[in-house]
């Protein structure tokens, strides 16, 4: 075992050149190419500035979805048992939305990154810790029977009662604590066998820590030997002092309590045969150095364990094959920017010649020589009787190439691109952004840079990060001890991980985020009118699209936009109102019976038009009739009255002539009667 310890460390410490001159380049460290004296010392941080462009959009694709890591089951429902969904749906929203926010596993997801395109390789470690905290609480004012029963919550200390006859009093008690963590573990501390090609094959894996005597008290380790072992200055991590750059201290004597001493102590995971079956297990040792009650060189063992699975991952950007270490970002760019620091250097040189140049003085010309020496802007400088300011002072023009050193910075530059295919498209910038480039040319750019980021990515989450999140859903599993009420999706649900399947698969989310925010949301704007299409075409309830993936796609577009949250614009559909309203749409006609009831309205309320129109007419029709029968008995009645009339008429005319005839008859026979008189003639009667 300890032998196996030693050859990690000699390979631990043979990399450390190597992460120690990519971490002091990535700091832009000025000594890493030497400058003369009173000449430039500015630094071209090349591989910072590529990292730089790169980290935003590697972590907005990992870290910008709510859901980071989804578990799948990995069997189907059995009969009779809780449903696999339903609990891998309970582990994601569980994980995601507690366990990771509680050991701050973002940051750890983001170093582990960090360090895979800095140092070559990034390393997770995931775990659970027992821990012990001593809560001191004080108390007064109180009853003297709150005393009652405070022994089997802690120590009650320095009680004192008052003359009132309160009391006042210290209760010390132990908080016990069982904490699931993920962190990332520095390249430099990370202990691995020197011809592993991965974490699963090599003999021995771990790492050095520096922890404090108190911590690994509260681990549950003896006191006596934790207290033995020598303390350790030393930093567990040797890049700790590079990584740090010009924030370095180096004051590493203050005075601490012992409790708060720092001891170092070596967790690893070996593979060995302990049982003599031909079949290596997997052991688990907590080694510390320095102790008087170790052997000869002063190491003991701490813990000896069987255990069921290495808890490290390592994080690789871009693999190397069969190798171990994968390929850093760093390692294309150092003579790169080595070129671009010299580059640079020499131009700003030339412009500082070229504006202000080394004065030739003619020494009689001048009466005072020092504010020449000592130039101060406006002061005279006194010449000599007869001599001129041009006999006095000449100035060697210097040649300006600066032009053409920063031609041949572009040129590398170009070749750094080559090299790494990152660009500014890598950290998001639109293609249109760029100057005096067709637009062909910056989307194929936009695309290189692009297709470069994604690999990146899968290779991130494929690898290290998937790893890491099955291990922390087995940690969850395992270290469960009672159900717990929690709060998912808005809702307060209690939850049981003992009941889960601890061996669930996992997938990290990286759908969308490599490219532009423009690009993403064009994306969703189209997954989403597609989804419309299809919702109005085959129905809500259709089996392509449903009701939560609508709602996924638009919560996806708000956070996208750079909302925080969807929930202010958009509700989170209910699955018992969606299926209930799923139900009350299956008791309701399909369109085709839906068209043929609203046709028979149709016709329906096209008949009773028709029959309206009929009795209206029928009505109109009677009414015309009655109105005729009228009229002809009317003219019937006026035509009788009419011959009433004419005949009365007749009758009084016939009346009348009859009376005028008489009257003229009887005046002609008085006319005669009068002549026969005159004549004397006898009347003769006729």
């Amino acid at each position: 075992m300890f032998r196996l310890i030693e050859q990690a460390e000699e390979y631990a410490g043979s990399q450390e050149g190597s992460r120690e001159t990519a971490l002091r380049y990535y700091n832009g460290d000025k000594t890493l190419v030497e400058a003369d004296k009173g000449f430039s010392t500015v630094v071209s941080k090349d591989v910072r500035k590529h990292i730089q462009k790169l980290m935003p959009s590697v972590m907005r694709t990992i870290l910008s979805n709510d859901v980071i890591a989804q578990y799948e089951p990995t069997g189907p429902d059995v009969p009779g048992q809780p449903s696999k969904e339903a609990q891998a749906e309970q582990a994601t929203d569980y994980i995601n939305g507690h366990v990771i926010p509680a050991c701050n596993g973002e940051r750890a997801i983001h170093d582990a990154v960090f360090d895979a395109l800095l140092v070559k390789t990034g390393v997770l470690n995931w775990g659970a810790y027992e821990s012990r905290r001593v809560v001191v609480q004080e108390f007064s004012g109180q009853s003297p029977d709150v005393l009652m029963g405070l022994d089997e919550l802690g120590d009650v200390e320095d009680v004192e009662q008052a003359e009132d006859g309160s009391v006042s009093f210290r209760l010390r008690r132990i908080e016990r604590e069982v904490k699931i963590v993920l962190r990332a573990v520095p390249r430099g501390a990370f202990l691995i066998h020197p011809r592993a090609t991965g974490i699963e094959d090599s003999p021995i894996v771990g790492e050095r820590q520096n922890l404090t005597r108190s911590e690994l008290v509260s681990r549950g380790y003896d006191k006596d030997l934790v207290w033995a072992i020598n303390t350790e200055n030393e930093p567990a991590d040797p890049d700790a002092t590079a990584r740090r750059g010009d924030d370095d201290d180096d004051d590493t004597d203050a005075d601490v309590a012992k409790a708060m001493q720092t001891v170092r102590i070596f967790d690893v995971f070996i593979q060995m045969d302990t049982d003599g079956d031909g079949i290596a297990e997997l052991h688990r040792f907590v080694v510390a150095e320095g102790s008087d009650h170790g052997d000869d060189e002063g190491r003991i063992v701490l813990e000896h364990s069987f255990a069921t699975e290495i808890p490290y991952a390592d994080v690789i950007a871009e693999y190397e094959a069969h190798q171990f270490e994968g390929h850093s970002i760093a390692e294309d760019l150092i003579d790169i920017q080595d070129i671009n620091t010299t580059l640079t250097r020499q131009t700003l040189d030339n412009i500082y010649q070229a504006n202000d140049p080394t004065p030739f003085i003619q020494a009689d010309a001048v009466e005072d020589l020092d504010p020449l020496f000592n130039r101060v802007r406006g002061k005279p400088v006194l010449l000599s009787q007869g001599r001129s300011a041009q006999e006095a002072v000449q100035f060697q023009p210097i040649p300006f190439f600066g032009d053409k050193t920063w031609a041949m910075k572009q040129q590398i530059d170009a070749e750094a691109l080559d090299r790494t295919g990152i660009s500014d498209q890598s950290g998001g910038l639109p293609p249109e952004a760029l100057q005096n480039t067709s637009a062909t040319a910056a989307m194929i750019a936009s695309d290189s840079a692009m297709a470069r980021s994604e690999m990146l990515v899968r290779n991130l989450a494929r690898g290290g990060l998937r790893k890491a999140f099955r291990g922390l859903l087995r940690l969850v599993v395992a270290h469960a001890d009672q159900p717990r009420t929690i709060r998912m999706r808005g809702q307060w649900v209690q939850v049981d991980p003992r009941a889960w399947d601890a061996d669930m698969d996992c997938t990290v989310n990286v759908g969308l985020g490599s490219g532009t925010r423009e690009r993403d949301m064009a994306m969703l704007q189209q997954i989403l009118g597609i989804q419309q299409t299809v919702m109005a075409s085959l129905g809500p309830m259709n089996p392509l699209v449903k009701p939560e993936q609508l709602y996924n796609t638009l919560k996806k577009l708000c956070e996208t936009a750079g909302f925080a949250s969807a929930d202010p614009y958009f509700t989170q559909p209910d699955p018992a109102e969606v299926q209930k309203q799923a139900e009350a749409q299956a008791n309701q006609p399909s369109p085709e019976q839906m068209k043929a009831q609203a046709q028979m309205q149709i016709e329906q309320m096209k008949a009773e038009a028709r029959t309206r129109v009929e009795e209206a007419q029928l009505q109109a029709d009677l009414k015309v009739k009655q109105a005729e029968i009228a009229g002809q008995e009317a003219l019937e009645q006026l035509k009788i009255a009419s011959d009433a009339d004419l005949a009365r008429m007749k009758a009084e005319l016939d009346l009348y002539k009859h009376r005028d005839t008489m009257q003229l008859e009887w005046a002609r026979l008085g006319q005669q009667a009068q002549e026969a008189q005159r004549q004397e003639l006898p009347y003769v009667a006729r």
